[in-house]
């Protein structure tokens, strides 16, 4: 389009000069607007061609390392009914369901709900005395806070310190972000506690509803 309005111009320009302007005044911006027109083109032709690639990516919950665990949790909010919950669980090297919580924390927002989550399963990991354990959460700007020493919020902070106190007791501890996909037994539990009647539920094995999906993502689903 920038080729064809910098000729159009140029036609014009040339058009204008042989008829002596029809007796009409020139367009005093005419020069400035061929100047911009052609800029643009030659920024256009020159600029290197990025070539977009799809890539296909197999999203699944995956088993710890020999010896670990893995906590995943995560939040649920309901911005129209005003309620919130949370919800997590451990599971071994095996995929094997070890505990698991509901937690409904009423009205508050999407990022705090989700640090409820965290903080409540590093309660569990301290009460267990678990040595090794590897922390999941698809709220990338949580795992982004707690990875980052300097972070600093008002409102947030009281939270985030009780989690990093908490993470110190364990000997070792890893944060990592995964997809919403590879969280669903997380995202299930989070989705119970915010229609639960306790403020606290801990489950020794997996409710009913989720026994299929534990399942599904011990076999790589």
């Amino acid at each position: 389009m920038e080729c064809c309005f910098f000729f159009c111009c140029l036609a014009d320009l040339e058009a204008t000069k042989s008829s002596g302007f029809n007796h009409k005044s020139p367009n005093p911006n005419i020069c400035r607007l061929i100047k911009m027109q052609a800029t643009k083109f030659f920024l256009c032709i020159n600029s290197p061609k990025c070539n977009h690639q799809m890539i296909t990516k197999l999203i699944k919950w995956e088993r710890p390392e020999s010896g670990w665990l893995k906590l995943n949790t995560d939040g649920s909010f309901n911005d129209l009914l005003g309620n919130a919950g949370g919800g997590g669980l451990i599971r071994d090297e095996q995929g094997q369901w070890v505990a698991g919580f509901t937690r409904k924390i009423r009205k508050t927002n999407s990022f705090m709900v989700e640090a409820w989550a965290l903080r409540d399963g590093l309660v569990l990991c301290n009460q267990m005395r678990v040595s090794k354990v590897i922390v999941e959460s698809d709220a990338k700007a949580v795992v982004d806070a707690l990875n980052n020493r300097g972070f600093h919020n008002l409102v947030f902070s009281p939270l985030f310190n009780d989690c990093r106190q908490l993470a110190s007791n364990i000997p070792q501890v890893v944060f990592r972000h995964i997809y919403r996909e590879a969280n669903s037994c997380a995202d299930r539990l989070a989705n119970l506690g915010r229609l639960q009647h306790l403020d606290f539920v801990l489950h020794s094995s997996p409710p009913v509803d989720l026994v299929s999906v534990v399942l599904a993502d011990c076999q790589g689903v």
